[in-house]
This record gives structure tokens, sequence and C-alpha cells, in this order.
């Protein structure tokens, strides 16, 4: 008797989760988590943010990959998106995630382009975003983006990043609620990568239009990049900042310390020329 009530129990779960939609779409809700400080943004930049473009082949703009595996509220073959195709999805995902890092975030129109509202212009492809659920879950994201500054017309940064990976569901399988936190996950570590790449770009082009500059008498420049970021930067007690930077020493023989947490400490001399400009590079190494 237990056992046939077990069974009936379990029919009427299934049909329940059947009529609720479990063959629908598929929802995400992506939420773009905490954001390092290393990837923050500085000084609040305006961003203009084009939508990406789905440049996939042979796939509609909302279907993302097939389920070959048992999977507990889902009954189809199919992952297909709900109200967001994969395009928009990612757009949706990246506005989220430069707002939460601190950059002011307007959404593409041509009169806001044509305007002198923004800083940056954002904007790029989804080359891949596959997911497919079987004895092991195997997913592939690839995001082809730009940044070009408003102001010069320059392409600041432009590349392509992905991020594959696959994964065992465990012994209780799969859910609609583990897929797409899966596919955020996913997400989350790609637009991480460029939010790197887009913050180092600002940086190297404030650079770039400090060392433009005219150097006063009396001084030189040095300009500073470290592998990785964000490390201190003296020259004897004097603390300057966090690389990369550009600072104004007088001309002679500086020592220069790195320290960032995790690193050894490395100290240089370097050569400081009269009205001149010095650069170094420098990776750092693990403690």
């Amino acid at each position: 008797m237990d056992y046939l009530k077990r069974v009936y129990s379990t029919i009427l779960l299934l049909s329940m989760l059947a009529l609720t939609g479990c063959a629908g779409p598929l929802s995400i809700g992506y939420r773009p988590g905490n954001i390092p400080d290393a990837l923050q943004a500085k000084g609040h930049p305006t961003i203009l943010l084009k939508p990406y473009t789905d440049t996939r082949e042979g796939v509609e703009p909302h279907y993302i990959g097939k389920v070959t595996q048992v999977v507990a509220d889902m009954n189809t073959d199919r992952i297909v998106l709900d109200k967001e195709d994969a395009a928009s999805l990612v757009t949706g995902a990246i506005r989220s995630h430069l707002t939460a890092a601190g950059f002011i975030v307007k959404d593409w129109s041509r009169e806001i382009e044509d305007s002198n509202e923004t800083d940056l212009i954002m904007g790029g492809e989804v080359k891949r975003f596959r997911l497919d659920i079987g004895p092991r879950d195997e997913i592939e994201v690839e995001v082809a983006s730009s940044l070009t500054s408003k102001k010069t017309g320059k392409i600041l940064w432009a590349g392509v990043i992905s991020e594959k990976g696959d994964r065992f569901a465990g012994v209780m399988g799969n859910s609609r609620r583990t897929i797409a936190e899966y596919i955020s996950k996913t997400l989350r570590t790609v637009i991480n990568k460029i939010l790197k790449e887009v913050n180092e770009s600002i940086q190297m082009a404030a650079i770039s239009a400090i060392k433009d500059m005219t150097i006063p008498e009396g001084v030189g420049r040095l300009v500073i990049r470290t592998e990785p970021p964000r490390a201190e930067v003296y020259t004897g007690a004097i603390y300057h900042g966090m690389s990369p930077l550009s600072i104004y020493l007088e001309p002679g023989i500086s020592e220069v310390t790195f320290r960032l947490r995790g690193f050894k400490e490395m100290r240089e001399k370097v050569s400081i020329r009269n009205r001149d400009v010095t650069e170094i590079d420098r990776i750092l190494e693990k403690e």
C-alpha cells in the first residue's frame, strides 16, 4: 500500500509540474554578485551600452541548448530562454555588472550617441552560448566586445572572452534552478574578465593622455605598470598610489618599491631625466 501511495504521489507531482509549465522556457534571473575591488570603476565614467548582437549560426535567438538527461522539473529536450534571447541576456548582464562596478550606464539611442553625454561606447557580439544537459553538463559562452573612446573615436580595447566548462550534476540531478544558476555562474566569469579588460584599458588611456601633456621644467615623468595591477607604489617612504599610474619625480636616480598582498616586495632603481618620460613594466612574483 505504501508503495502504491508513493507511485501515486510521484505521478501527481509530475502531472502538476507539467501543468505549471515545466516544459516551458527557462528564466535565468541573472545577478552580478559581489564585484571585486580590483574591478571597480575609477571616477564613475559614463558608458553608452549598445545592444549585443547574436552571431551564432543555425540556432534561433532564444535557444541555448539541449537536454538528453532527466531533469526533475523539465520535460523537454530543448533549453529555451523565456523573456530574453541570448543577446538580450548578455546585454542585460553586462549592464548589471557595469552598474554594480560603479559605471554610469546609458542604454543606446542615436540621440545619446550623437551627444556628449557619454565618455565611452561599448558593444559586441554573442558568438557562442550553449549548455547541453547530459551525463555531464557542458557549457560554453563566448562574447566579443569593444570599448571606444567617445571623445577621440579610438578603440581602447577589443577582444573575445570565452569560458568553457563541464560538471556532473550530482546524485540529486539537475533542476530548472540549478541549470539557471550554472548559466549565471559561467556568464559572471565571462563578464568579470571583460570588466578587467575594460578597467585596464581605461587606465592605460588615461596614462597615455597624461604622457601627451607637456612635462614641466625640473621634473621627469615615470609611468608604471605591473602585472597584476593595483600594486602599491612607493619612492622611499612616499606612497604615490596603485599601479598603473604616472608620477612626476625630480631628475636623478629614484628607488621604486612595489607592494601587493600575496606577492614578494620588489625594489628597483630607475633613472629620471628632466622633461622626459621613463616607463617600467614589471611582473610581480608570488610569495
